[in-house]
């Protein structure tokens, strides 16, 4: 079943922090959502459905995990594989602290692929670390990072067959990479005709040097200075509606550590830094609240982050548990043997939970 993109919206300035100042970012640090004009289908999940693909695609598993043309309401039963033991609530929690995840990429849709693989490239200093063209399904997509799939996090890049904008929405916030020349970094992308929001200079009560740039889909990328990293591409920002909320959430039902939590009152907001290590060594989640800011807008460019587990089918259960919402049963793709879950943390943010052995074949 294709689905159509959502209609566009007017745009308005909404907080990251408060509300967006292109002069002083250190003050007022929030994104535009500018208003796209939608077409045609999506080729990421959609909220409450499962992927379908052709058995051509067997020995490409990854892209189903995140991208295809084509999504069905419902899933053969036959494709989807029982739990094979029974597991109590306390066994299931208990498990999640002790499972092997990590960040495994962040999908996104973009209008132009070649011209998006270049500036994450020749700008910000990334790899192409693979490309795929899907015709029959009418999308193509790429992954591109600065460090091997198998240890780095990475970025999955979609295009739709003659969709060329999205609206990236309210909710979304930014991709954070660290640099240990943020300048340098500015000045090379300015070179290179991209589009700089923010001069390099110190966060506003700190000493960290942070610039913003934007990508030529919009997306915004803060560069942070920082020391030399194995993982440069380091962050996602993303708002939610209730922070101890999502906070409580993430740690019982994704496992996540809460690695740091500040509260900034003059400015009007509150962010956590989540994730399943350190932030010098690994990718995390930044989640922000803006005061009396419940609901946003995400709208349909943004696709969801995708997380290793060892077990797809106590991992949905966890979610379940912790009161998230499952949108895709755990199980083997159709015709595939990567296993997978789709969940929603609650604010309707996506994740694909993937069998961490199938992700490393399909690597393979």
């Amino acid at each position: 079943m294709a689905y159509q993109l959502c209609s566009a919206q007017t745009p308005f300035s909404l907080k990251r922090f408060p509300i967006f100042n292109n002069n002083n970012y250190n003050k007022c640090r929030v994104f535009y959502a500018s208003a796209q004009n939608p077409s045609r289908r999506v080729a990421i999940f959609q909220l409450g459905t499962v992927i379908s693909q052709s058995e051509s695609l067997a020995a490409n598993a990854s892209n189903l995990l995140k991208t295809d043309g084509k999504v069905e309401t419902t899933m053969p039963i036959a494709d989807v594989a029982e739990t094979p033991t029974s597991i109590t609530n306390k066994d299931v929690l208990e498990w999640i602290k002790t499972d092997n995840r990590r960040l495994l990429h962040v999908v996104f849709r973009v209008g132009d692929l070649d011209k998006t693989i270049k500036f994450y490239t020749e700008c910000l200093g990334m790899k192409l670390l693979r490309k795929r063209d899907i015709p029959e399904d009418g999308y193509s997509n790429a992954f591109v990072g600065y460090g091997p799939e198998v240890s780095n996090f990475a970025m999955e890049l979609t295009y739709n067959y003659g969709v060329d904008r999205y609206d990236i929405g309210t909710g979304f916030g930014h991709f954070g990479i660290a640099s240990n020349d943020v300048s340098k970094m500015v000045d090379l992308v300015k070179y290179k005709g991209g589009r700089v929001l923010q001069e390099p200079g110190p966060v506003e009560g700190g000493s960290t040097v942070i610039a913003l740039v934007e990508d030529p889909d919009g997306y915004k990328c803060e560069l942070m200075q920082r020391a030399p990293t194995i993982e440069p591409l380091c962050q996602v920002m993303l708002r939610v509606g209730d922070l101890d909320r999502s906070i409580n959430f993430y740690k019982k039902a994704y496992g996540m550590e809460l690695l740091q939590k500040q509260d900034n009152p003059e400015y009007r907001y509150t962010n956590a830094t989540m994730g399943y290590g350190p932030e010098d060594k690994s990718a995390v989640l930044e989640l922000t609240y803006n005061y009396s800011v419940t609901e946003y807008n995400k709208g349909d460019g943004y696709g969801q982050i995708a997380i290793g587990t060892d077990d797809v089918y106590k991992t949905a259960e966890a979610v379940k548990l912790c009161g998230g919402e499952v949108i895709r049963e755990p199980g083997p793709l159709p015709g595939l043997n990567t296993k997978i879950t789709v969940c929603l943390d609650p604010d309707g943010w996506k994740t694909v939970f993937v069998d961490n052995i199938d992700f490393l074949k399909e690597l393979a």
